[in-house]
Order: C-alpha cells, then structure tokens, then sequence
C-alpha cells in the first residue's frame, strides 16, 4: 500500500525544513530514492505528480518546501530574504538528500534529484558531487552560471525540459544537458508550456493524447537508477 508521510528535517545551520515523503506502492527495502525540490515560487505540491509516478514504479520521493515557503516558512519569508541568504537553499536540499538516504526502504546508493527554475543551481550545488547521486532532472533551470559549474564537476546523466521562449531557461538548461553524460543525457524542448513544473500542468491541458510530462520524468528516472 502507498503512504505519504510528513517529515520534519533541520539544515545545517538550524533552519526547519518541511517535506513530504512517498514510499512505492510495494514493499520494499531497497527502492530508489528522488529528491524533489520546488522553485522559489512554488511549494511542495508542485512535485505532486512527479511523486505519484515514481511511486507507481517503486520508486520512492521526497517533496520539500524550501526555505522561506509553506511548511518550511520560518522566521522569515522567501521574498524578504537577500541573495545571500536564498542561496543557502543549498543546506535544504542537502539535509533532504542525507535523510532521504537513512530511509530504510531506500537505497542509498541510487539517489537522484529534480529540481526547477531558481533553485535548480542551489540543488546542483549542494549535491552535484556526492557519490550517491545518480541522476538529475531540471526544469527551466536558472543561474546559468553556477548551474553550469556545478553540474560541470562529473558527467552525470541530465534530463533537461523547458520551453523555447523562456530564453534565459533554455540557454541554462541547455548548458547542463551539454555538461551531463552525453550517453544517458536528454533534452525535451518544448514550445507554449510556461516555466518549471507547471509545463507539466499546461501539456495536460493543451495536449491531453500526448505523454505526460510526469510519465516521462518517471520513466527516465527510473533507467538511470536501475
């Protein structure tokens, strides 16, 4: 049977973060493990079909809400913080990574991550050189720059998505694709969809007979972390 459970995760630097886990539909002890993480502008739920498609395939997720937003508010919101204080979004998503790898139905061997827009370099950055990730997904990736770098460290497979007229989106993505394993790397360039997870939302409704962008993610995902 599926379950959903809260967990209640602390940075390293003390801050709350609030997240979501979802175990496989099967038992198991050793299923893969996602880390989920949402744009600045988004929360948790944006990642709730992602989630329910991995499940579908035994594979098990972590939403999380980054600082500053919904479960992980704080003492101060996202938007009132400074750059240098949005940046350490890189200490969320690394104590998501380390706890989702102490789940004992998860394998701590086969962790990937996804992530979207703003967040998506902090994501990168924080976990882009630990051994444990086999695979990350980045949608409308933003920071170029730091993107780049960080995904630059190893060759791991990358699933980029975004639409061609987010030009700053695409040009990010892009350069991640390249800088990911050019055997096990994809991109999916898409026209009209909007930005990050709500691309996923917008090709349901303006193509209901194509595949869901979740399905596809999940698919992927699942090859990488066999």
């Amino acid at each position: 049977m599926s379950a959903d459970s809260e967990v209640a995760i602390v940075a390293s630097d003390g801050w709350p973060i609030g997240g979501l886990l979802s175990s496989p539909d099967t038992a198991t002890t050793d299923a893969p493990g996602v880390v989920l993480v949402p744009a600045s502008r988004h929360e948790r739920d944006a990642y709730t079909a992602i989630a329910a498609a991995l499940r579908e395939r035994g594979v098990a997720s972590l939403r999380i809400d980054v600082r500053g937003r919904g479960t992980s508010r704080g003492a101060m919101s996202y938007a009132r913080m400074t750059p240098r204080q949005r940046e350490r979004v890189t200490l969320d998503v690394g104590a998501a990574f380390d706890h989702l790898a102490t789940v004992p139905s998860v394998d701590p061997r086969r962790l990937a991550l996804a992530a979207e827009q703003d967040t998506a370099a902090d994501a990168l950055e924080a976990v882009g050189s630990d051994q444990r990730l086999r695979a990350a997904v980045l949608l409308s990736a933003r920071h170029g720059a730091r993107a780049l770098e960080a995904d630059g460290r190893r060759p791991l497979p990358v699933f980029g998505l975004v639409s061609k007229e987010d030009r700053e989106g695409l040009r990010a993505t892009v350069d991640s694709y390249l800088a990911g394993d050019p055997a096990t790397s994809r991109l999916e360039v898409f026209e009209g969809l909007g930005l990050g997870t709500t691309m996923l939302s917008t090709r349901q409704f303006e193509f209901p007979d194509a595949e869901p962008l979740e399905v596809m993610i999940a698919d992927w995902l699942v090859a990488r972390l066999r």
